[in-house]
């Protein structure tokens, strides 16, 4: 692993599970030894589930089997055969492993399209999407984790291997450092100024909720006005129009912020 980081490499994202049989060998010492290095170390199970009992005995397989040496962050590699929606299954499997580290989910731009509907966003992105410039990214508009090549090379390791990058948002939540305390977003330029409002309050930023954005290292999310918005919303403010809203978010600031 030492070559690994030698190699320019920031992370690393090893096999723990596959199925409700399968282990790999090498997981607990794959995690350990990037640990040693300083690597940010994630494990990964290889889903065959399609529905939501056998997620869940999968998800508590991967779980009895990757905790005893802690990742920094889990994953759920969906990209199995399956058919209809599977977002109830996939958020089932991520419910249970997100109490061992913050869970993702890796997915292709096909399978997003095919299997899974919003409510899956509750989870960050780990997209795989090859030979491009920027990843296409149904759903969220952003993502944590870009897998970019299944053919690269790394000191240290043999033969070819998938190459990702990761955002520097989700890199600092890992290791613990500069998490913004709030931000505030709006839809329509109508709410613009009642969002301007609460930002100066909070001595924060606003944001258009259509610009894509990772907000994973927002402890607090705050939402004015109408429409829909990211599922990491942690307040919404609004009212029936946009003199409502304004007299909404007026009355938060008077009331304290509560």
């Amino acid at each position: 692993m030492s070559l690994v980081k030698k190699d320019g490499k920031s992370f690393i994202v090893a096999k723990a599970t596959e199925g409700t049989t399968f282990v790999d060998s090498y997981y607990k010492q794959n995690i350990t030894n990037a640990k040693d290095v300083g690597l940010i170390a994630g494990a990964y199970h290889f889903a065959r589930f399609t529905d939501v009992s056998t997620a869940i005995k999968e998800a508590n397989f991967f779980v009895n089997n990757c905790s005893s040496v802690k990742p920094d962050f889990v994953a759920l590699d969906f990209e199995q055969q399956c058919s209809g929606d599977m977002t109830e299954a996939c958020l089932a499997f991520l419910d249970i492993i997100s109490n061992v580290a913050v869970a993702v989910i890796y997915c292709n731009p096909s399978y997003i399209n095919s299997y899974l509907n919003a409510a899956i966003t509750k989870y960050p992105l780990w997209i795989a999407n090859y030979g491009v410039s920027s990843p296409s990214t149904p759903l969220w508009g952003s993502y944590v984790i870009w897998q970019y090549s299944e053919s690269g090379q790394v000191s240290g390791i043999s033969g070819n291997v998938d190459l990702d990058v990761m955002t520097d948002a989700f890199y600092n939540k890992l290791i613990g450092g500069n998490i913004v305390e709030n931000i505030v977003c709006f839809n329509n330029g109508v709410d613009e100024r009642a969002a301007e409002y609460l930002a100066d309050y909070l001595k924060c930023s606003t944001i258009d909720n259509n610009r894509p954005y990772d907000y994973s290292n927002i402890k607090n999310v705050y939402c004015v006005g109408a429409g829909s918005f990211t599922s990491y919303c942690t307040k919404l403010i609004k009212g029936a129009d946009r003199y409502a809203t304004c007299q909404a978010v007026l009355d938060f600031i008077a009331n304290g912020g509560k």
